[in-house]
């Protein structure tokens, strides 16, 4: 039978903890001992609440996946339409990993390395708290609102493989990019291709402005005085 492990404010700490010391140092280079010290506790105590270090690591993402899908839920909520739900969840994914760079860096640099964690629960967690990019695109197609030949997958793919990719050179190059300054540019290159082929065009006029001749008559057909 599985041991049942603690909960509470001090199993925050270890994950926090161990977030930061799992992007400065990478997973395998990481200790349980420098984990448990960056939390301010004991190795025994830690393991009170995770059972290895690999459940920690697996943990992070579920734990973020979780808020993650609260802030979208709320969004949505108050968002109408297909573009202005898009540009939330957008703005959502960047602003995550912009605010927690350590969260980011164990996403994209450590756990895409580990092929247990797409068999664990929290990469299922963190794909249905993702559901809702899907959601949004397949109700803008059933809206009209995007060009029925894409498929939902295909649309979520590049959007997400397009943040993945933007956070990943900003983490590996140790640039001062701001990632939310993509949010509206993505958007627009995102619906440049999606969206339904617009009305035509407006009509443009040419406008030719002559000079109307004089109502007097030349000078040289004055009467004379």
């Amino acid at each position: 039978m599985a041991r049942t492990r603690k909960a509470g404010p001090r199993r925050e700490q270890i994950l926090k903890a161990a977030e930061k010391v799992f992007a400065e140092k990478g997973f395998h280079e990481t200790t349980i001992s420098e984990i448990a010290r960056g939390a301010g506790i004991s190795e025994p105590t830690l393991y009170e609440y995770f059972a290895s270090k690999e459940e920690i690591l697996f943990t992070i993402p579920e734990e973020t996946s979780c808020q993650l899908g609260e802030l979208i839920e709320f969004h949505l909520k108050m968002a109408r339409g297909t573009v202005s739900k898009l540009r939330a969840m957008i703005y959502i994914l960047l602003w995550i990993h912009q605010t927690n760079p350590h969260y980011a860096a164990v996403s994209y640099l450590i756990l895409k390395q580990s092929g247990r964690f797409s068999k664990s629960r929290a990469y299922e967690t963190l794909r249905r708290r993702l559901r809702p990019l899907i959601d949004v695109v397949e109700e803008g197609i059933a809206a009209g609102e995007i060009r029925s030949g894409f498929t939902p997958f295909l649309i979520r793919s590049v959007i997400l493989g397009t943040i993945e990719h933007l956070t990943t050179r900003k983490l590996v190059l140790g640039t001062d990019d701001n990632l939310l300054d993509h949010v509206d540019p993505l958007l627009d290159l995102i619906l440049g291709g999606i969206q339904p082929e617009s009305l035509p065009g407006p009509l443009h006029f040419k406008v030719t402005v002559e000079r109307e001749q004089s109502a007097m008559p030349p000078e040289s057909s004055k009467p004379p005085k």
